[in-house]
């Protein structure tokens, strides 16, 4: 069956190169969370009155509305990293790192554009009716985007290597491309001559700009010069410098004379052209590499995307021309390091980042997830003249959350790398809160719980200590005492009954809360780095050094269960809800589901980089992973939700690789593949998804021996049984009276008389109605058939009676009426039989029972006359379909019976 799937995907042209992979039996990826943006350049058109916003994501591409900057969809997954995007009316073109061009309408492929060449497609433009672009082996290519053919391929010398494309406004067929040498080179698209090339600025040019004046562009620098220059002069008009390489320049267009530049660092120079100066630098804007910024046409609105996997918009509306944030979409530029599912109804993840920020995210719409705020950091930086970075918090190395109290205090507590404080956050204002707690004796924290009833918060430090804070006031209250070497994981239950910890003298204390003192101690082979708690069974998880996770019964202190199979360090681990599983993450690149009461791995699969932390959904219907190379969080939908598994133990040997979840819902990338020339950026329809991935597709029958029901609506076959009487009930009470005669100064209409048949509707191909039409105009009997009629008469095998069968469904109740009375009658009866033979067919397969029932029921009572004067042509036919249809009806009613039986024992027996 993988055979004839993999044959199946070549067929239909996707990826020569896919491996059908079995993944994971448990869970089938589903989406990412957190993408926005990457560092390939963003795409801004109008429409009317409302900007769209494209940004690529690495293989795929998010559209948003400006005004609000809410996703309004998202693009097919490609195999092929995306290169350059750019949108034109109801398409976007996005240039691949294959050479080719992909053509999308609302995020969709409908085409491609191909060139010679199979390098990286970048600095797409439109202009009239083509589309340029640039590739990595020194070619600008210019496609006809009617034809979708090549119309010019320009080459260069050696001496000259491509960097950026600009159509420069009102130039007729003439692009102007600048090369990393620092020339302009003006090219005809139409001849293909190189028209005129200026002389070097002396550094490589990274980025080319229309400005409002004809003939004038900006050129981007890589020594950090702008420089405005004539084109058809060729004069330059003004230089200015900016710290760092110019990535990036845009300019206003609501007449006043401002222009703005992005650098590599993330800044953002803001310059007033009429007096020649800088007007404000925006430090930090970014944190990183800005590949395009963009002011709104008409308006005092800046647009940045930046490598940092942020969207920004800044509006200008102070007389000093100085701009303020006005709306962000993000996501963490660097890999978070935890992640954990927050509350009960399981929409919402918290999750702490390598790039110093903790981020909420939201499950159910994009819009909501934020960045939890550290204080005015923006209004810091200005005054002290810093990036936003450098004032933000270290990296968060543990975080808990609860929350029971959140709209009443603070609910959250991170401690970070090198900082002995303890931070409070609300996750009501989506802020830092108002508490810092610092130790004693330089220790520094590593280690933190909340109890459930969300007013104590437990510490653990690097000297053994335990230390207990009130959550509202932020006091410290008892100490726990006991540990000799550093704490490194705390849990406490549901009732505030015990608390355990965890350290590296090897061992596990279970200490009573409201006295403090030491319950139990276990030692340990190994110390455990983690510690998690399920509060419903009271069974507590510790994954140790020694790449074994142990199991403990808090009630008799034992070690109950030890799972091992991990070759390296266990980075995380998770519960699910109802305590059955555990999942674990390792940097061996699995992903571990281990079930607790048969103590047997039962599912596991490889991901394509280091899983760092995973959470089980508290409703079960999701897993989320990060991985230590990805900024996004990877959901995974739990099969058991909505399929039956035989959980079955499985051998390390039975590990297969899956594909990580894409941007785009439902859909996966089928396999590896290293090959460029071999890669496809369509998204699988249905089919291919079955045929490729291990998404759950609802098969036509279950097993060989079921009868199925069709899928048609009650509604429509009962109308056919009916429709006689509908047809008699409708029937008007008085003749139609004629209608008024027309005024002599309006002509008769032109529409023809009689009814008019669409062939698009009927059951034929565009071939089968051509000849049919060359038939009937010879005159011949043919000219009285229906569509019906001809496919019973070529009806002889499978293919063609499921031909039928489809034309027929695909009809309303009362053209299925209309063809059934005007069947074709010759002296063989063929129609009439191959019609029977159809309905013996279908009741074999035992598919669409009640609509067979349904046709039949319709047939016999409209040519119940013909069928008796013949019955030579009929008898043998009807005595084969009668003992079919009885032997099919007597297995049907015996189920349903005792199924009726099983269902009123069952209420009986409440």
């Amino acid at each position: 069956m993988t055979e004839e799937r993999a044959k199946r995907s070549k067929k239909d042209g996707l990826s020569k190169d896919i491996k059908v992979v079995s993944g994971s039996r448990l869970f089938a990826p589903f989406r990412t969370l957190g993408y926005v943006s990457s560092e390939i350049p963003h795409s801004i058109q109008v429409r009317g009155q409302t900007a769209f916003l494209t940004t690529s994501i690495g293989k795929s591409f998010h559209v948003y509305d400006v005004d609000s900057l809410n996703l309004l969809f998202v693009g097919p997954h490609f195999y092929e990293n995306i290169a350059s995007v750019i949108s034109h009316g109801d398409h976007t073109f996005v240039g691949c790192s294959n050479g080719k061009v992909v053509v999308c309408h609302r995020g969709k492929k409908i085409g491609e554009l191909e060139s010679a060449s199979s390098s990286p497609v970048r600095s797409l433009i439109v202009f009239g009716e083509h589309l340029v672009g640039y590739t990595e082996d020194n070619r600008v290519v210019v496609w006809n985007m009617a034809s979708k053919e090549v119309h010019i391929e320009l080459t260069f010398s050696e001496k000259f290597h491509v960097s950026t494309v600009l159509h420069p406004s009102t130039y007729l067929n003439k692009v102007l491309v600048g090369s990393v040498e620092g020339n302009l080179l003006i090219c005809n698209i139409s001849t293909g001559k190189h028209v005129y090339e200026t002389k070097s600025f002396g550094s490589p040019i990274i980025t080319l700009e229309q400005a409002p004046v004809v003939d004038v562009v900006a050129v981007g620098l890589l020594d950090g010069r702008i420089i405005l220059h004539n084109i058809k002069l060729d004069e330059t008009l003004l230089t200015l410098h900016q710290e760092g390489k110019v990535t990036a320049v845009t300019f206003r267009t609501d007449e006043l004379p401002i222009m703005a530049t992005a650098s590599a660092e993330g800044d953002i120079s803001i310059w007033d052209l009429d007096e020649r100066r800088l007007i404000h630098v925006m430090r930090g804007a970014h944190d990183g590499l800005i590949p395009s910024i963009d002011f709104l046409s008409k308006q005092p609105i800046l647009i940045s995307s930046g490598a940092d996997n942020a969207i920004k918009e800044w509006i200008f509306d102070s007389l000093d021309h100085v701009p303020r944030l006005l709306r962000q979409r993000s996501g963490h530029y660097g890999p978070p390091q935890m992640i954990r599912y927050y509350g009960e109804d399981g929409k919402t993840i918290l999750s702490a980042g390598r790039d110093q920020t903790f981020r909420y995210f939201s499950v159910v719409r994009d819009s909501q997830s934020v960045e939890m705020s550290q204080g005015s950091l923006e209004h810091r930086a200005k005054v002290k003249r810093m990036n936003v970075k450098d004032l933000r918090l270290p990296c968060i190395t543990k975080f808990a959350a609860d929350p029971a109290k959140q709209k009443d205090w603070d609910n959250i507590l991170t401690c970070h790398a090198n900082d002995p404080r303890v931070f409070t956050w609300s996750i009501r204002r989506k802020a830092i809160g108002n508490h810092t707690i610092t130790l004693q004796d330089n220790a520094h924290p590593k280690a933190l719980a909340i109890s459930a009833c969300g007013n104590f918060g437990f510490i653990g430090t690097s000297t053994g200590l335990v230390q207990s804070i009130n959550m509202q006031s932020g006091l410290k209250r008892s100490a726990f005492r006991g540990h000799t070497k550093t704490v490194i994981a705390i849990q406490c239950d549901r009732v505030n009954h015990f608390i355990y910890t965890s350290s590296l003298d090897k061992t596990i204390k279970i200490w009573d809360f409201a006295t403090g003192k030491l319950v139990s101690s276990i030692d340990l082979p190994a110390a455990a780095s983690s510690l998690f708690l399920h509060r419903d069974s009271d069974l507590l998880a510790a994954i140790c050094d020694d790449m074994v996770i142990r199991i403990i019964d808090t009630e008799s202190h034992k070690i109950v269960r030890r799972f091992v199979g991990h070759e390296n360090r266990i980075s995380d681990l998770t519960f699910s809800p109802d305590g059955r599983w555990i999942v674990s993450v390792s940097l061996d690149g699995t992903v571990r589901t281990w079930d607790l009461p048969t103590g047997h791995m039962v599912d596991g699969f490889r991901v394509p980089s280091i899983p760092i932390s995973v959470s089980f959904s508290p409703t079960g219907d999701f897993l989320v992973t990060a991985l230590m190379d990805s900024p996004g969080l990877y959901l995974w939908a739990n099969r058991t939700k909505f399929e039956n598994i035989d959980l079955q133990p499985i051998g390390e040997d039975e590990l297969s690789s899956a594909a990580l979840p894409t941007s785009e819902i439902g859909v996966e990338e089928s396999g590896d593949n290293d090959d460029t020339s071999n890669s496809e950026a369509s998204v699988p329809d249905s089919k291919e998804v079955a045929g490729i991935t291990n998404m759950y597709l609802v098969p036509e029958k279950l097993t060989e021996n079921m009868v199925t029901l069709s899928s048609q609506p009650k509604s429509k076959w009962q109308t056919l049984l009916n429709l006689d009487i509908i047809k008699k009930r409708n029937k008007p009470t008085e003749a139609p009276k004629a209608p008024e005669r027309a005024p002599f100064f309006l002509q008769a209409g032109s529409e023809p008389k009689g009814t008019i048949f669409d062939d698009n509707e009927t059951g034929l191909d565009g071939d089968e109605r051509a000849d049919e039409t060359n038939e009937k105009s010879k005159g011949s009997l043919l000219a009285m058939k229906t569509d019906l009629s001809i496919l019973l008469e070529r009806a002889k095998t499978d293919r063609e009676y499921d031909k039928v069968l489809k034309y027929l469904q695909e009809l309303n109740p009362t053209k299925v009426d209309y063809e059934l009375r005007s069947l074709h009658i010759d002296g063989d009866f063929l129609c009439f039989i191959n019609f029977l033979k159809v309905l013996q067919y279908q009741l074999a397969q035992k598919r669409d029972f009640e609509l067979v029932q349904v046709y039949l029921n319709v047939f016999l009572k409209i040519h119940s006359d013909i069928i008796t004067n013949n019955p030579e042509a009929f008898s043998d036919l009807l005595d084969i379909l009668q003992k079919q249809y009885q032997s099919e009806w007597k297995r049907v009613d015996s189920l349903i019976r005792y199924s009726a039986c099983m269902v009123d024992f069952c209420r009986s027996t409440r």
